[in-house]
């Protein structure tokens, strides 16, 4: 028995030195390596932005504006009192009691609104004339035909007279009847000199109508 036990004992010796062994010779094997170090993270703590300083720009200036004065008012003028017509006045006591209490005060008229004065009328027209010695104007001769035969008449004429008083135009605008003496007649006026037409004291253009008479007791 005892051999026994000792058999095994040496057994378990000799099979715990050869796994000793073994486990020696694989870890010499093996080439050591180097503690590996621990992995580390980087933290990036935010950084706050900086505060945007801005110069402030400098605040306006307050101007002091000058307020408009007002105008006085126009001093207002009192209305004349009216005096009371001699028909107005009544005889009863207790109406002029209530009357003198509260005299009456004459309203302003109100102002009409100004309208435009008419035009003046136009100054009248002066006609002309040829009658008058200054002008030096002859008698139409009377045709001593018209004498012997017995002619006599008036012949009127149209004559259109300018402003320096000449004779522009002559014309017959109602017959004698013998046409000698129409002719002697605006023979005589287209040389004579006129009075010119007057508007005003400004002389102007006119044409007016006379007569030339011919009358045999003058010839």
């Amino acid at each position: 028995m005892e051999s026994s036990f000792s058999r095994y004992t040496m057994l378990a010796a000799i099979t715990a030195g050869h796994v000793g062994l073994l486990l020696s010779m694989s870890h010499a094997a093996q080439p050591a390596q180097p503690p590996q170090p621990l992995p580390m993270e980087m933290v990036t703590i935010p950084t706050p932005p900086a505060p945007d300083i801005r110069p402030q720009p400098p605040a306006p200036a307050k101007t002091a504006t000058a307020k408009p004065r007002k105008a006085a008012p126009a001093p207002r003028r009192l209305p004349a009192p009216v005096k009371p017509s001699p028909k107005a006045i009544t005889t009863d006591t207790r109406a002029e009691a209530v009357t003198s209490k509260t005299p009456a005060v004459a309203e302003a008229p109100v102002a009409s609104r100004s309208e435009p004065a008419p035009p003046a009328p136009p100054a009248p027209v002066v006609p002309p004339t040829h009658i008058g010695g200054h002008l030096g104007n002859p008698r139409p001769a009377y045709p001593p035909l018209s004498i012997e035969l017995g002619e006599a008449g008036a012949v009127g004429l149209r004559v259109a007279v300018s402003a320096d008083g000449r004779a522009q135009e002559v014309s017959i605008a109602r017959s004698s009847g013998f046409p000698r003496l129409d002719r002697a007649a605006l023979q005589a006026v287209r040389n004579w000199r006129f009075r010119p037409a007057t508007r005003g004291n400004e002389a102007i253009p006119y044409t007016y109508v006379f007569n030339v008479d011919f009358d045999l007791t003058k010839a």
